[in-house]
């Protein structure tokens, strides 16, 4: 055991039941299930900058990427401890439930939901469609000539263009989804003319549209975003919400009294300079929520994403 002295909030977290990282000198193992540099790993380190911040806590990184998430959860269940977390979000959720892993998803316990990043929807600067309205007619008029660009099929991006398909009233089956191997890939291609639309993460495009390449039609947000002149989708008469969410969840042996401690410790860490540094420099949105909350949450995106796949054809009735 460590002979520096912890804060209080966590020092009978950690005493109770010392785990074979705290033993080495470790107080906190968090799991980024994706490679050095990406969104999880941002997530994940600048949370250790933040505990260490806040409350002078040692926390270690540790990437397992692979098959959006789903390896990285997979290992998380076979090795945590009570004292690590898993930087989780929406990418892993669809990915479960595509692999039809969601079960091995459920068994996580919910923290806190931490940032959310819009989509935007765009066209090439050249289009025709100057906005919502214009998008609205096209797609009710003939779906299938307008070529709508995303990462892989049944991926987020394409969760995202079902649901506002259904937003409009339109069948996933009669929208002409184009599949990228990654969503930067797909903004290129509208930004190139080589497709007639594309609806991303708004860091996956904010190059393009700085650009002038892109032209923004609308966001996903609830409301208007600084610094973006785009509409909400609301606006347009298009009744959708959707982000990409990041959050961190435990092991599923937690107690509630365990819940419950890390999810404040994490909440004190959100509210430093190293974290909210973090959100600003990737133009993410604080999000934050605690467990319970969290965890409706998390249940009304599984059925979304659920639906979305099955209306897709991507997943069976039973499923």
């Amino acid at each position: 055991m460590r002979t520096r002295a912890l804060p209080l909030l966590l020092c009978a977290f950690l005493c109770s039941a010392p785990s074979a990282v705290h033993s080495q000198g470790v107080d906190i193992r968090i799991v980024a299930p994706s490679a050095p540099g990406s969104g999880w790993d941002h997530v994940a380190q600048a949370l250790r900058g933040a505990l260490a911040e806040k409350g002078g806590l040692e926390a270690v990184v540790t990437n397992k990427p692979g098959r959006a998430g789903v390896l990285g959860l997979g290992h998380f269940l076979a090795t945590h401890s009570d004292t690590d977390l898993l930087v989780t979000g929406l990418t892993m959720l669809d990915a479960s439930v595509l692999g039809r892993s969601g079960a091995e998803f459920a068994r996580l316990r919910p923290i806190a939901r931490l940032s959310a990043e819009p989509y935007g929807l765009v066209v090439p600067v050249n289009s025709p469609l100057k906005s919502l309205d214009d998008l609205r007619a096209a797609l009710l008029t003939e779906p299938a000539r307008l070529a709508w660009a995303g990462g892989p099929s049944g991926g987020v991006d394409h969760v995202a263009a079902i649901l506002l398909g259904k937003a409009l009233g339109i069948s996933a089956q009669r929208l002409n989804y184009v599949p990228f191997l990654t969503s930067s890939e797909a903004g290129i291609a509208a930004a190139e003319e080589r497709v007639g639309i594309a609806m991303l993460a708004l860091g996956e495009i904010q190059r393009e549209i700085a650009a002038g390449r892109l032209r923004l039609l609308g966001v996903s947000a609830a409301v208007r975003l600084p610094g973006l002149d785009a509409p909400t989708l609301s606006e347009g008469s298009i009744p959708l919400e959707f982000a990409n969410w990041r959050g961190v969840m435990a092991g599923p042996a937690l107690s509630a009294e365990q819940q419950d401690r890390l999810a404040t410790l994490v909440r004190s860490a959100v509210d430093t300079r190293v974290w909210q540094q973090m959100l600003q420099s990737r133009s993410w949105q604080d999000a934050f929520l605690a467990p319970e909350p969290f965890a409706a949450f998390v249940r009304e995106e599984h059925r979304r994403v659920q639906e979305a796949l099955k209306a897709a054809g991507l997943l069976k009735k039973g499923d």
